[in-house]
């Protein structure tokens, strides 16, 4: 019985081993908090190409990508957390009041904190893909997210989809940790580039 190196069973392998030391390395880069702008921007950068059909290295592109976009991807980050963290804070704060009032405003920052965190994933993406000022990235981000409502929505159900995956389906919360991070950055990948060629 030869080894067949171009079978697919070894393809399969090699790709999904891929994924998961990709993963890992995500959450290993994520550590720190204040570099999960960095790692993130790395993250679909690197499966932003390999949904392109530009396959290159996963791992290896990822360190490259880390070190040439970290510095932009922080500020990047920085920037929408704060106001990020605040509306987390109003929502807790609105719906403690146990009103209607309350929890319509409880409702209306939460939605706002999504546009912020549908806003960084396009941003970050912008990031590894074009060069522009940190200014003109972020504008380019939330009008791109307000011109595409619908897939701008899918990219934050994606990551969502797969959380209450593992929470639903415990037998699968193995599987979903070790390559969940990496399988939603590329599911994510499809939706971003058709996103943006429209934009060209």
């Amino acid at each position: 019985m030869k080894f067949n190196a171009d079978g697919s069973f070894y393809k399969i392998t090699t790709i999904t081993t891929q994924f998961i030391a990709l993963n890992l390395l995500y959450l290993i880069c994520c550590l720190p908090i204040i570099t999960i702008g960095a790692a993130t921007t790395a993250l679909l950068d690197v499966t932003l190409h390999y949904a392109d059909g530009e396959k290159g290295y996963l791992i290896k592109d990822y360190f490259l990508s880390l070190k040439r976009n970290w510095r932009q991807s922080t500020v990047v980050f920085l920037i929408l957390l704060v106001p990020f963290l605040l509306l987390g804070f109003s929502s807790f704060f609105w719906f403690a009041f146990e009103t209607i009032i309350g929890t319509v405003a409880g409702l209306a920052t939460i939605a706002i904190a999504g546009l912020l965190l549908i806003t960084f994933i396009v941003a970050s993406a912008l990031v590894a893909r074009y060069e522009n000022s940190t200014k003109q990235t972020l504008q380019n981000a939330l009008l791109l997210v307000i011109a595409h409502p619908l897939k701008a929505i899918c990219l934050l159900l994606i990551p969502l989809m797969i959380g209450c995956l593992a929470i639903l389906m415990p037998s699968l919360k193995i599987v979903l940790i070790a390559v969940g991070f990496s399988l939603s950055a590329y599911s994510s990948a499809f939706l971003l580039l058709s996103i943006f060629a429209n934009h060209k």
